[in-house]
């Protein structure tokens, strides 16, 4: 379900301990041109609401469930995003700290995507945050859900190690290289100036190492997170103040229901 209206609205009216999972990429108040939300709050103003709009989603999440929360920077506010998880840190846990790679160069090749910037004092921004958090730190993940082929994977198998015992599957570690589909037209990405890959929420909901559940995003946007959710036959729930954005994400929605 999506609903346009105001997340900490919409999750007041929620009760406790229902949703498995929340994944989602808050403002980073950098000044971002959306559509109604203006992204240019006073920093501890800021803060304040995030931590205000996570502590209800602690509420609204089950023991063991998982936050996922995506936060980005710029080069004139690199704080912001460290800030963002240490204001949280005062209800949550951080399990895990993930660099969400946008772009690479290794092995004589470029991956991926980013926004370049003309600077003499800067390099090109080319990663964001991922933060995991959970309510005690202890709650199990699957890390071969995401996992990734051994190089080496003959070196593995020697010994008491068969081919059976250990499969070519490790985990990936905490730099997940995600990068975003090329898509040019700003109407195709619904006018959106910050969305992320739906691979990316998609990963999130394998690490819970949940094959179902509900996932909550307050800030829906484009309606990625719902995207991933239908994927991976889960339910999603949504909130954005924006009609425009509910609207693109409605029709993005049906339509991956269709063909699916």
């Amino acid at each position: 379900m999506l609903y346009l209206l105001d997340c900490l609205e919409g999750m007041k009216k929620m009760e406790n301990g229902g949703i498995d999972a929340i994944v989602t990429s808050p403002p980073y108040n950098l000044n971002i041109k959306y559509g109604k939300y203006g992204d240019n709050k006073p920093r501890q103003e800021y803060l304040d609401w995030l931590v205000e709009i996570f502590c209800e989603g602690k509420r609204v999440l089950k023991d063991d469930g998982h936050l996922f929360v995506n936060m980005g920077y710029s080069n004139v506010d690199p704080w912001v995003g460290m800030e963002v998880g240490l204001a949280l840190r005062q209800d949550w846990i951080l399990q895990n700290h993930i660099n969400w790679v946008k772009s690479i160069y290794v092995n004589d090749k470029t991956s991926g995507h980013f926004k370049p910037i003309n600077s003499k004092r800067f390099v090109c921004p080319t990663w964001e945050h991922l933060f995991h958090f959970t309510k005690d730190g202890k709650v199990e993940i699957d890390r071969l859900s995401v996992g990734v082929p051994y190089e080496y994977y003959e070196a593995n198998i020697r010994g008491k190690n068969t081919a059976e015992t250990k499969p070519n599957l490790r985990d990936k570690g905490n730099c997940w290289f995600v990068p975003y589909e090329t898509i040019n037209s700003k109407e195709l990405r619904g006018k959106h100036p910050a969305t992320f890959p739906v691979k990316l929420v998609e990963d999130c909901l394998k690490l819970t190492g949940k094959q179902s559940g509900v996932v909550l995003d307050p800030f829906m946007g484009t309606g990625s997170t719902g995207v991933a959710a239908v994927n991976l036959g889960w339910e999603y729930i949504g909130y954005d103040i924006d009609q425009d954005y509910i609207d693109f994400a409605t029709e993005r929605l049906e339509l991956k229901k269709f063909l699916n």
